[in-house]
C-alpha cells in the first residue's frame, strides 16, 4: 500500500528571522562602537540590504513530500492552496534535530522547528532517515 503524501504548510520562521536580525544588529553595534562613523553607517546600510534580501527570499507556501518505495521521494511545491502542485527536484543535504536542509535547482529550504507543524516535520524526518 503506498504511503500518503505529507503536506507541509511552510510559514516564515520567527526563529530564523530573529537569528538573522540579532546577528545584523550585533554587527552594526560593534561597528558603531569601534569603527569610524562613515564605515559604521555604510556597513549598516549593507547589513540592512542583506537582511531585506534574506527575508524576501524565505519560502512561503506548501511543500508536499510523496514517499515512494525503493526510490527517493518526489517533492511538490505550491505558493497558495488554490494553485496546482509543481513538481520540484529536492534533496536533503542536512538533517539535524532542529533543522532540515533541502536543496533544489533554484531554491533552498531550511525547515525550522516553527516553520511547520512538529508532527509533520517528524514525519518528514522519518521518511528522510529511511532513505539512508
Amino acid at each position: 500500500m503506498p504511503r500518503p503524501p505529507i503536506i507541509l504548510p511552510i510559514a516564515v520562521s520567527r526563529l530564523s528571522v530573529g537569528l538573522h536580525v540579532g546577528l545584523g544588529v550585533g554587527v552594526i553595534g560593534v561597528l558603531g562602537w569601534w569603527a569610524p562613523a562613515w564605515l559604521a553607517v555604510s556597513s549598516a546600510l549593507i547589513v540592512t540590504g542583506v537582511l531585506a534580501r534574506v527575508l524576501r527570499g524565505m519560502p512561503y507556501g506548501e511543500l508536499c513530500l510523496m514517499p515512494r518505495d525503493g526510490a527517493p521521494p518526489a517533492w511538490g511545491w505550491r505558493d497558495s492552496p488554490h494553485d496546482g502542485w509543481r513538481e520540484i527536484d529536492l534533496r536533503c543535504d542536512y538533517l539535524g534535530p532542529w533543522l532540515i536542509g533541502l536543496r533544489g535547482d533554484r531554491k533552498r529550504f531550511w525547515l525550522w522547528p516553527d516553520s511547520a507543524e512538529p508532527a509533520r516535520l517528524r514525519e518528514v524526518r522519518r521518511v528522510l532517515l529511511s532513505l539512508d
